[in-house]
């Protein structure tokens, strides 16, 4: 690295101890609990054989509890110290693993809302800590390869279920081996030991724009853009239903639990690779989270939808799979960047709680929605997933358009003041 002037790895890289810490232990809590998402709608469908609206009840009780666990957990953030809140949330997440000692169908339930709920918990501050480890122009880099980490971590989770599935181990012993990795990412996380850099933002005035993707902006113009996208993320939860309704399908239509699990895999691989290449890109946030995020995620939806009523075989269900993991990697890079850009340094947990909290009243609502209409008529179920995600993206789409205007006019203003005498 001798006389490279930007090194990666680093005090003065993008990638110093911390970054790289707090990235692992996403990887290894991903590598246990997606396992579980992975196997929960086949152990409750086919394992139980309960109807797919309680899969859908039980995951909005997941997800509707977790928007207040993630906005108490934002809040706690900024209180308290964030290790501590992030691990002892992390520390709670094997509830879901643990789930897998009982066959009665509420106690499995339970366990696994307690464990998606401690998961919201530890989100906000983890991601809070993240931005104060890294400098402002690392920021859409350093979450893009957090995003690749974690669903790389997921991907593993997919291959070791689908293994075990082939060797026809039961869903709740896989359920039960998914509490080894979370543990191992407690520990990364533990080890996190962490300086802040200084944790100006964009509002703040401090951080020269040249060395951010978004540009600066008075703080009243950030608080209504911020909650611009506060409202697009609650529009795009509602089309942000959990993969296992996918993963039904294909385990349906071709009688395989292993190729619907798989289809899971697809998803994580595509967005794993996403969050990565979006990051380490030029784009604009908050452009590149309403097309390739949001718009990609409808179009994803409907292209499992296309093919669950055409009968196409697996490669379009894999495709529109893929469709939605890009747009996953683009969301889960450039939301928690546009936050860092919008949010006072003070008030960044709380920001990051606010932001999951929004997502997690849209995936309440999408799982209700999704499991009554997937019981009734699958197509539709994918036809509602589109036209939500597509309604996040106008939402978006307009914001970025009054933001130019107001650019414009600002410029303007500027230029006239300058000519007077």
């Amino acid at each position: 690295m001798a006389g490279n002037a930007h090194p990666i790895v680093g005090p003065s890289g993008w990638l110093n101890k911390n970054v790289l810490l707090l990235s692992l232990s996403a990887f290894f809590a991903d590598g246990g609990y997606q396992a579980v998402t992975a196997v929960f709608p086949l152990l409750i469908i086919f394992g139980m054989k309960e109807p797919p609206y309680v899969y859908g009840l039980l995951l909005a009780l997941a997800f509707g509890g977790g928007s207040l666990f993630a906005f108490l957990g934002g809040m706690a953030g900024d209180r308290y110290n964030r290790k501590t809140v992030a691990l002892a949330g992390n520390l709670l997440i094997p509830l879901m693993s643990i789930a897998g000692f009982f066959s009665n169908v509420w106690i499995v339930g339970i366990l696994f809302t307690l464990g998606w709920w401690a998961r919201f918990f530890r989100t906000p501050a983890r991601r809070a800590m993240l931005v104060e480890v890294s400098k402002p122009e690392h920021r859409a880099k350093v979450f893009g390869f957090l995003h690749a980490l974690d669903v790389g971590g997921g991907l593993v989770a997919v291959i070791y279920a689908i293994i075990l599935i082939l060797y026809h181990v039961s869903y709740h012993d896989i359920l039960l081996v998914s509490i080894f990795p979370i543990l191992i990412s407690s520990v990364c996380l533990a080890f996190v030991h962490y300086v802040p850099f200084a944790a100006a933002t964009p509002s703040t005035g401090t951080v020269p724009a040249s060395k951010v993707q978004f540009p600066q902006y008075p703080p009243r113009i950030n608080r209504r853009v911020f909650r611009f996208v506060l409202l697009a993320a609650t529009l795009f939860g509602f089309s942000y239903y959990a993969l296992g309704f996918p993963i039904l399908s294909v385990a349906e239509t071709q009688a395989s639990a292993a190729l619907g699990v798989l289809t899971f895999g697809i998803y994580l691989g595509f967005s794993s690779i996403a969050g990565y290449v979006l990051g380490s890109s030029a784009l604009r946030p908050i452009r590149a989270l309403w097309t390739t995020g949001y718009a990609l995620a409808g179009v994803g939806s409907l292209i499992i939808g296309v093919s669950y009523l055409v009968d196409s075989g697996l490669l379009l269900f894999y495709v529109g799979a893929a469709a939605l993991g890009i747009a996953t990697g683009a969301v889960e890079t450039f939301e928690p960047v546009l936050t860092s850009y919008l949010v006072r340094s003070g008030d960044l947990s709380g920001g990051m709680g606010l932001l999951s909290m929004s997502r997690a009243l849209g995936l309440f609502v999408s799982n209700v929605i999704m499991g009554v209409i997937f019981t009734a008529d699958q197509l539709d179920s994918y036809l509602y997933a589109c036209i939500t995600a597509i309604l996040g993206a106008g939402i978006l789409a307009l914001t970025e358009r009054w933001l130019h205007r107001q650019k414009t006019l600002s410029s303007d203003f500027r230029s006239k003041a300058s000519s007077e005498p």
